[in-house]
């Protein structure tokens, strides 16, 4: 196992900005680090690529991350340059001089992370190479795609365990953000991981709002969504290449910025159209899901599907590319039959294995479930995933208008227990056959006609049993096995429920009933009014340093740095090292720019007085200006101690001050003298005794806030 060379915490703090870990990423850097496999399932933008950033950073060595897409690679690399790591991408967009260069800096060992397709890890020259290389670890992105019962199978994903072979004694990491434990399992079995532990986070993303709408009048429903949201960038998921261009045109006409993405379109337009909606020059891509993977855009606000997507892992991992900066984002989908239809007949036209055809039908047939539920959104996701909350989340449209609910105990009960007796072989529109007593061939052929729930469940219509079942599944009492043809299983839960020992609660299906906007609006304070200007002013100053710099300007601060920034106003060095995501490596950067920018804004404005740091910041103003500290005190009218103190709090704040113009250097040697001698007390009162005349506890301040701060610049050993 490669040297540990650096502690994660540090790592955290220094390189990305952040004080602390989310769940399950530190326990997943302690497995990698400790020599062994792991598989990470966290949903997108909950942090899984630190799990194997920080180990790379701590082990000596250079860790080989394989991604399916290029643009996805090109987005990591330049994020992770940002914060100073030297990362390189190798793929077919490379002239043979610029990997010649890229070999050169593995050879000399600056290079942390290197980044390749499967198809390129699997090439016999390139597998030899690696075995020349001292790798710290392997990580597998996107790792739903070895499974065939993920929603993005690739089948050279499948091939991947022969670098896991070839590896032995390196340890490998499987990420991905969507994965049922049908595939979770699937995945360890086909990459060959060793006794890999999983780290599965929550699913629930707290800052996304869900809601669903009929698929008519689609366009004016997106121009209304969007006039709430002007300027916001998002993404139109369309299910065809036609759709994405006619959205395009029709919101183009409307005035809006967007542009449309699809894969039948000139590489070098693809990527031009990326590029510039990644430098926040375009605001809205109407796209199919061929721009996927490849976004790495932290400030996404929205996500709309114009179609209802296939499955619910890709609807899931596609609204989870909004507010991946963790601020507040809205998704809109339109459910309609007819696309259930078109993916159908796309599904069993393909040449795809029937038992993968019959998996993606199961899968589709959940999805256009969930379009239709009457009970929390976010639980039916979450349930699928194998979570079961037992509240609301409130953050979903069916939480925002909630339908009645009644004791469907005795409904679930007649649903298990036909579930039950048909021995848990039957899927969702047989099963409903059998308690409508349907006299069809199916029914017949299985026996199902002979068991004592036949027909128990005349009484309810077939639209009303698909929603009574699919609330079951969705509170965790069936579960759907798509490795058996999508049968119906009665879970532990399920058992409560059957056996009276717990009841349940079901909702009636209702019709969707547009939300009207509200009338009432709330004016802006001037405080509310100054932190908008505020954000827009440093939002620009980013897009300008951004393009100066040729990245996207979520990877130089992302929208919830500057928002921390603006929320209360950052007017010191110091105070960037609490704002989140503001590295070590950005504060040296970019730090005095954005704070004199802010400072320029801040100037002026009424109401900023009451910040903490503004008087400190006036006596600044003064002292750039070459003022002295007696022409200071005359004109704010402060005396000479405060100025003093003034001064410490600056220095301490990490403000650049030569203490030598107000503080003699055989004074800040007395002082420090005494201190030293004293043991360092924190009380000053025993310092300034026996001091010569003329020194106060203002200049003492000064002089200790300037000792500190030549320690904090010793330079962090690498």
């Amino acid at each position: 196992m490669a040297q540990e060379t650096r502690d994660p915490q540090q790592l955290l703090q220094e390189v990305f900005g952040y004080g602390q870990f989310r769940p399950h990423q530190q326990e997943a850097i302690e497995q990698v680090l400790s020599g062994q496999d792991a598989l990470v399932i966290m949903p997108t933008g909950g942090g899984k690529s630190l799990c194997y950033q920080i180990p790379a950073l701590v082990k000596t060595g250079v860790a080989l991350v394989i991604s399916p897409l290029i643009a996805l690679m090109k987005d990591q690399v330049e994020a992770l340059r940002a914060n100073g790591i030297n990362a390189h991408a190798i793929n077919s967009t490379l002239d043979s001089g610029e990997k010649q260069r890229i070999h050169e800096e593995i050879a000399s060992g600056s290079v942390k992370l290197l980044y390749v397709s499967p198809e390129k890890v699997m090439s016999a020259n390139f597998l030899n190479y690696l075995t020349t290389l001292p790798l710290s670890l392997v990580a597998i992105d996107e790792a739903h795609c070895v499974s065939m019962w993920g929603n993005d199978f690739r089948p050279e994903y499948a091939q991947l365990s022969a670098v896991v072979e070839r590896l032995p004694g390196v340890p490998v990491i499987a990420l991905t953000a969507t994965a049922d434990p049908a595939t979770q399992a699937d995945i360890i079995k086909q990459l060959a991981l060793r006794n890999a532990s999983v780290f599965l986070g929550s699913f629930e993303r707290e800052n996304l709002h869900i809601e669903v709408q009929p698929a008519t009048q689609r366009m004016g429903r997106i121009l209304r969504f969007l006039n709430d949201r002007q300027g916001e960038p998002g993404i139109v998921y369309c299910l065809s290449r036609k759709s994405t261009e006619k959205v395009a045109a029709q919101l183009r006409n409307e005035g809006i910025n967007a542009a449309h993405y699809h894969a039948q379109m000139d590489r070098h337009e693809r990527e031009r159209v990326q590029e510039d909606f990644q430098r926040d020059n375009i605001q809205v891509i109407c796209a199919t899901i061929a721009f996927g993977m490849g976004i790495d855009k932290s400030n996404i606000r929205w996500i709309i599907h114009y179609n209802l997507p296939k499955n619910i892992e890709s609807y899931y991992q596609e609204i989870g590319r909004a507010g991946r900066d963790g601020l507040p984002a809205s998704t809109l989908l339109f459910a309609g039959f007819g696309d259930v239809y078109t993916y159908r007949r796309m599904i069993m036209d393909s040449d795809a294995p029937d038992v993968f055809k019959e998996v993606q039908v199961q899968k589709l047939d959940r999805m256009f479930s969930y379009s239709q539920a009457t009970s929390c959104r976010t639980n039916v996701i979450l349930s699928y995933f194998g979570e079961h909350p037992e509240l609301g989340c409130g953050h979903c449209d069916r939480c925002d208008q909630p339908v009645s609910s009644f004791d469907g105990s005795r409904i679930a009960q007649i649903a298990l227990s036909a579930v039950a007796r048909s021995k848990q072989t039957v899927g969702m529109q047989l099963l409903v056959d059998i308690l409508r007593g349907a006299n069809n061939q199916e029914v017949r052929q299985g026996g199902y006609d002979r068991i004592r729930t036949y027909g128990a469940g005349r009484a309810w219509s077939r639209d009303h049993w698909v929603q009574y079942v699919t609330q079951l599944i969705d509170r965790g009492l069936m579960s759907i096995d798509y490795t058996e043809y999508g049968r119906l299983k009665v879970t532990p839960l399920g058992d409560d429920v059957l056996y009276g020992r717990t009841g349940v609660l079901l909702t009636e299906p209702v019709e969707y009933k547009e939300k009207k906007k509200g009338e009432s609006f709330q004016k802006e304070t001037p405080r509310q009014a100054f932190r908008r200007e505020l954000l827009v002013r440093i939002s620009l100053w980013r897009k300008q340093r951004a393009d100066q710099e040729g990245v996207s300007p979520t990877h130089l601060l992302s929208d919830a740095t500057l928002t921390a920034m603006a929320e209360v106003p950052t007017l010191f060095p110091a105070q960037l090292e609490s704002i989140p995501g503001f590295s070590a490596h950005k504060r040296q950067h970019y730090g005095s720019d954005i704070l004199q920018e802010i400072r320029a804004y801040c100037n002026g404005q009424q109401w900023v007085k009451s910040i903490k740091g503004a008087t400190y910041l006036e006596t600044l103003d003064y002292l750039h200006a070459g003022i002295s500290l007696e022409e200071i005190s005359q004109s704010r009218g402060l005396g000479m101690e405060t100025l003093y103190g003034h001064l410490a709090w600056l220095i301490d704040q990490g403000e650049d001050l030569d203490i030598d113009l107000f503080l003699s250097a055989e004074h800040q040697s007395a002082i420090l003298t005494r201190w030293h001698e004293l043991g360092r007390p924190e009380s000053l009162n025993t310092v300034i005794q026996k001091l010569p005349s003329g020194i106060g506890f203002g200049q003492i301040k000064v002089a200790l806030a300037n000792w500190h701060r030549q320690q904090k610049a010793d330079p962090i050993p690498n």
